[in-house]
């Protein structure tokens, strides 16, 4: 056993046992920044070794996130840890019984066990729709879970990604997450339909990041080459790619000029700053857009968390997220037909984007500074009411179950679940709900 384990000097020295009866992100955080300060290493030193970034250490040491089960184990290695450090992570990956969700005295919700239940069967069902080679490797996601069709690179994207949220173990995302990255140098992560896609782009590479398969400096260069002018008249196109680049590097020359560019998409609707699906020379009278507006509000909410030094950026996600609570009307899935120039000049292709209005109005109204309870809460419902409780997943009013749909409401859950708040966090008709 590492002697990191022996004979700790006070609380906050105290090893975090993996056979707690609760094992948070948090903790698995204060113990691995215990081992490594026991050892001596900064975190740059510790993340060299590893063979991650500086920023990836940093973000499983403040328990944003859980290392990859690969990176565990590196990591118990390297620590001497007997196991026990990687015992830690599995534990806090997987789901664990607590009491219906409940206010404590701090005002912070408690999960509910049938959030976590759903969450465990989303992971159980998405490992299930994995496609494997005849060897039993895994491939990657098809788009649509319900179709035939072949794993492709932003679906794969999508169920990495959805994974990660809800800490599902029973899958090498890292051996996957290399697959994904080798795609980059065959038909790639455009699409099949050719051109540049800084969406596709930004899904990817933030599936790569979290994995830590690829590094910040190298995801930020594939950000910046994936755009055009085409997509500063876009704000879907802007709040993807600045989502991932905040997650990157929230203080890089890049974040700042996406930060720009989504602020100056916004046009005056009565008054107020908001988005509309699209922002270019010609438009006939042009309507705000929720789901648009939801979801630079999550980007822009994502450059706050550490930056203090854009006062525009929280002013402009305020009077954003007021218009979205005072919206009656309902949280409706939309539609948005993006055409792009052809690569080679010839034309124009056409694609059809889907938005899950109501979880990017979840997430939207789950990080705004004083939480809207009976707003959010009429969010929940119309995210609730696409839950197909068979299949254990998203499902879109044709039936379909498209990859996408899952990763936006278990986002937009874990979200409502770190509010503070006692939101609707289990499935209509679920014991423990109110």
């Amino acid at each position: 056993m590492s002697s990191a384990y022996i004979k700790p000097t006070s609380a906050g020295d105290r090893p975090v046992s993996p056979d707690a009866e609760t094992v948070t992100a948090s903790g698995v955080g204060r113990e691995l920044r215990r081992l490594r300060k026991a050892a001596g290493e900064t975190q740059a030193q510790t993340a060299r070794i590893i063979g991650v970034t500086r920023a990836n250490l940093t973000q499983w040491e403040t328990g944003k996130y859980l290392p990859s089960t690969h990176n565990a184990r590196q990591l118990d290695d390297h620590f001497r840890a007997a196991n026990a450090l990687f015992k830690l992570v599995e534990t806090a990956r997987s789901p664990q019984d607590h009491p219906p969700a409940t206010v404590g005295d701090a005002g912070v919700v408690e999960t509910s066990r049938s959030l976590l239940q759903v969450f465990h069967t989303v992971g159980a069902k998405l490992a299930g729709h994995l496609i494997r080679g005849d060897d039993g490797k895994p491939l990657g996601w098809r788009h649509n879970l319900q179709k035939t069709t072949g794993p492709k690179a932003l679906s794969t994207a999508y169920g990495i990604n959805a994974m990660l949220v809800v800490g599902d173990p029973y899958i090498d995302l890292h051996t996957l997450a290399e697959d994904l990255y080798e795609l980059q140098s065959e038909h790639g992560w455009r699409g099949r339909a050719g051109g540049k896609r800084p969406e596709t782009t930004a899904s990817v590479v933030d599936a790569l990041f979290r994995t830590s398969t690829m590094s910040a400096d190298e995801g930020l260069d594939l950000l910046e080459e994936s755009l055009d002018s085409y997509s500063r008249t876009r704000p879907y196109l802007l709040s993807a790619v600045l989502h991932t680049a905040a997650r990157l590097r929230p203080d890089a020359p890049l974040t700042d000029r996406l930060i720009d560019a989504l602020l100056a998409a916004r046009l005056d609707f009565d008054g107020s700053q908001l988005w509309p699906e699209k922002n270019e020379a010609g438009l006939v009278a042009p309507e705000a857009s929720v789901v648009h507006t939801a979801r630079s509000v999550v980007a822009l909410r994502d450059v706050l968390r550490s930056r203090e030094d854009r006062n525009d950026v929280r002013e402009a996600a305020d009077e954003a997220t007021q218009w979205l609570i005072d919206r009656s009307h309902s949280d409706d899935g939309v539609a948005e037909d993006l055409e792009r120039p052809r690569p080679d000049g010839d034309g124009t292709t056409r694609i059809i984007i889907r938005h899950f209005t109501s979880a990017w109005v979840v997430q939207a109204l789950a990080t705004a500074p004083f939480l809207p309870l009976p707003r959010l809460n009429r969010a929940l419902g119309t995210l609730w009411e696409r839950y197909d409780a068979d299949q254990g997943l998203w499902a879109w009013g044709s039936g379909d179950l498209p990859i996408w749909q899952t990763l936006d409401a278990v986002t937009a859950l874990r979200a409502a679940a770190l509010a503070v708040a006692a939101p609707p966090l289990s499935p209509p008709g679920t014991p423990g709900t109110t």
